[in-house]
């Protein structure tokens, strides 16, 4: 049976969990009961593609007696990634930026296998520098660069059209490091709008450090997302840095993914 809309996650920075999308996963399903068989949800795994080299690097490091090891390894595999990932935006296209896109590729082909219509709805939650990966792959499909550069992957008019996310109703983004990696640039330009129903949510908790408002960015953001401050996580996170981590299972940012679900159900 074709599924009625499509769902698909992108992990945050840091050490990568092949399950990182279990907490949301069973939220979701828990609350749409029946209604989850109509969901095709798909998960985009990128991390490996940019964790060997950050596992070599750390163990040569280790040579040194270093303080801190914790937070040092959290900086190094997490700010390696979007350092490499927005160098790659704004230079000479990187073969591991182009692997990085094709996992999204990947993820929506599975997702048009599954609705087996073009024309049914996306909706994109990302987390963290998800949010950086998926703004990148937007405005890319819009531009033709990274891996809408020619030649794109191959395909039928409709599943490149589907590829660059046409259809893709709602874009939730939580934790977002953004403006951390563009502050520097000026002007500072959002994607353009995919379609004329496009709305970007974006949820943040003023506790997360690496978690920011994105509408103060420029005008073009203003105009493009809404953002909602949280307090995420329970008693022992939610005022700490460590809310970082906890806003894929809390009901603030669970509550409003149902209900734009469920009006494509």
């Amino acid at each position: 049976m074709a599924k009625d809309i499509a769902l698909i996650t992108l992990h945050g920075m840091g050490d990568y969990k092949p399950d990182y999308y279990h907490g949301l996963k069973k939220k979701l399903s828990k609350s749409l009961g029946l209604d989850w068989s109509k969901v095709s949800f798909q998960p985009v795994q990128y991390q490996p593609i940019l964790q060997k080299n950050q596992n070599e690097i750390w163990q040569r490091m280790n040579r040194f007696p270093l303080d801190g090891s914790l937070l040092r390894r959290f900086l190094l595999f997490g700010f390696s990634d979007a350092g490499s990932m927005e160098y790659s935006a704004r230079s000479t296209i990187s073969e591991q930026y182009k692997q990085v896109q094709q996992e999204i590729v990947k993820a929506l082909d599975k997702a048009y296998t599954d609705l087996e219509d073009p024309s049914k709805p996306v909706i994109v939650i990302a987390q963290s520098l998800g949010c950086q990966v998926i703004s990148n792959y937007l405005w890319d499909a819009h531009h033709g660069l990274g891996v809408f550069a020619s030649p794109e992957p191959s395909g039928t008019d409709e599943v490149k059209a589907f590829r660059k996310l046409k259809t893709c109703v709602y874009l939730l983004t939580t934790g977002c490091n953004i403006p951390m990696f563009v502050a520097g640039l000026d002007p500072i330009e959002a994607l353009p709008k995919p379609n004329e129903t496009f709305m970007w949510e974006n949820y943040f908790d003023r506790d997360d450090v690496l978690g920011w408002p994105l509408s103060p960015l420029s005008p073009s953001y203003e105009n493009l997302v809404t953002d909602y401050e949280i307090n995420a996580g329970g008693i022992f996170s939610s005022w700490t840095p460590w809310s970082h981590g906890k806003y894929w299972t809390d009901k603030q940012v669970i509550n409003p993914l149902l209900t734009k679900i469920r009006q494509y159900l």
